[in-house]
């Protein structure tokens, strides 16, 4: 299976993680399908980065780095929802960097 494929599944298994909590509390189409389309995209980042670190530590940092922004965005209508938001940027962001790491990536990391 082609790598491109493989970061678009892994993307697609985050966010559907992270969207179930989400329908469960009622969130809007449009919040859902922003957190879905963003761990998609993610999916591909993090696993073409090619930074100094480690894959699941990679993953943290631009999970963290990305969810920043949504987290400013939620802080404006409902400031509780922001920890949950960043921890789950980083935990999601670290096993797609640690899947990334194992399951697909062909050149290795420089540690």
């Amino acid at each position: 299976m082609d790598i491109f494929i493989k970061a678009l599944l892994l993307g697609t298994a985050a966010g559907i993680i992270d969207v179930i909590p989400l329908v469960f509390q009622g969130a809007g189409w449009h919040l859902c399908t922003a957190t879905l389309l963003r761990w998609v995209g993610l999916g591909i980042l993090i696993t073409y980065a090619r930074m100094p670190l480690s894959g699941w530590f990679t993953g943290l940092v631009i999970g963290l780095l990305t969810g920043i922004p949504f987290a400013l965005l939620a802080a404006e209508t409902m400031a509780s929802a922001v920890p949950p938001l960043l921890l789950t940027s980083l935990v999601l962001g670290g096993l797609l960097g640690l899947a990334a790491d194992k399951l697909i990536t062909v050149h290795p990391r420089r540690r």
